[in-house]
């Protein structure tokens, strides 16, 4: 999967940002507050899901007002494609509208239509924060192979709502008993598929990223990673088949009976997939507790090239890979394997200092200044 053409007007400070990227490498830098991060997040929308930033949608629309404007050509496996992203300002929420060739899309449509893995200084939180992120990265992730994931994932969020708003209420035991049987059997349900999925997508993860850590680390350290189910254990990934049984259905009914009268109490449920958690370890302790930044930021890094080397090798087919202010960090030994890592992948790279990057190839320098293209070079 390979960008050809890329138009991007209005799109936060960027004003007629026309080019061809390099089929290969894409060097894109400039001084601080330029543009060149909103050039990957404009990339990055045309997937159809929110800011790797958490920009809020009204904040894509340009400084000075007026529309906003993404459109790109791609090429995938079986034919170019042309994406298209609209918005105009209007009230608090600006209208927003996406078409893939000429045709009207759902954002949710496109995740599995344009793929790219972007990497920034700010996933570092993958190691250091809560469950609720490693969770989203794993379901992400799954939705890359498995389309329907994504909306498993939304509809497991909804039941869930429903479920906890009638743990709240103040009803008769009985009442209270019938209705929470129609929301356990779908929990059940959607609960048991999600868990699956990403146990099959650790077991991927933990074969690509265990060996690639150790490459970045020079051999000096080792991880391992689980699957930390509240409902099917802390090792999942070694437990749970790839499809559902009647066995697991079961179980997870069970779990969530035996956690009925403290859910009751608590006014919220207590086990199921949204308590899960991917578990990293370095040298044998948890990474978020015990490792060191260097150590964090290197498994952060893993975990992406994983990432996009699991897609790869599933897809048959390359994703669009954004590494965002981050190869400038990294001393030369990392570099080269995050080039190894990426060979034959297309690439755009940001950073402020491009004589620190690394890259022995072929591929366009663009600069970015005030939110403008300056000039672009076919050569690195």
């Amino acid at each position: 999967m390979k960008l050809t053409q890329l138009h991007i007007n209005g799109f936060k400070n960027l004003q007629n940002v026309s080019f061809s990227p390099h089929p290969a490498y894409n060097l894109i830098f400039g001084e601080n507050a330029q543009g060149k991060t909103n050039l990957i997040e404009a990339i990055w929308v045309l997937t159809g899901c929110k800011s790797f930033r958490g920009t809020k949608e009204r904040d894509y629309l340009p400084f000075s007002g007026g529309d906003l404007s993404v459109e790109a050509s791609f090429e995938d496996a079986r034919r170019t494609q042309t994406l298209r992203l609209h918005m105009i300002p209007g009230g608090s929420v600006p209208e927003k509208k996406f078409w893939r060739n000429d045709i009207p899309h759902k954002a949710s449509e496109l995740f599995s239509v344009f793929h790219c893995v972007v990497f920034t200084p700010e996933d570092l939180i993958l190691i250091t924060g809560g469950p609720e992120r490693r969770r989203s990265f794993l379901d992400l992730c799954s939705a890359q192979l498995y389309a329907p994931m994504l909306n498993f994932v939304r509809r497991y969020q909804l039941v869930l709502h429903q479920r906890n708003s009638l743990l709240k209420q103040k009803l008769s035991p009985e009442q209270t008993k019938l209705m929470l049987s129609v929301w356990d059997e779908q929990l059940v349900k959607l609960g048991t598929e999600l868990s699956i999925r990403r146990a099959a997508y650790v077991r991927k993860l933990a074969e690509t990223c265990v060996p690639l850590y150790r490459r970045i680390a020079g051999d000096r350290e080792s991880i391992s990673i689980h699957y930390a189910s509240s409902v099917f254990g802390r090792d999942a990934q070694d437990l749970l088949p790839e499809q559902e049984t009647p066995e697991l259905l079961e179980h997870y009914r069970e779990r969530l009976a035996q956690s009925r009268s403290s859910d009751l109490m608590l006014g919220h449920t207590g086990v199921g997939a949204h308590r899960d958690d991917l578990v990293l370890w370095i040298d044998g302790k948890p990474a978020r507790e015990f490792g060191s930044q260097g150590q964090k930021k290197s498994l952060a890094l893993a975990l992406k090239l994983a990432q996009a080397e699991i897609y790869r090798d599933r897809q048959k087919e390359t994703p669009v890979v954004l590494l965002d202010d981050v190869m400038g960090e990294l001393d030369e030994s990392r570099q080269r394997v995050v080039a190894t890592m990426v060979q034959g992948m297309q690439v755009f790279v940001t950073t402020c200092h491009p004589e620190s990057v690394l890259y022995e190839g072929e591929g366009k320098r663009i600069v970015i200044a005030q939110g403008r293209l300056r000039e672009s070079s076919s050569t690195v």
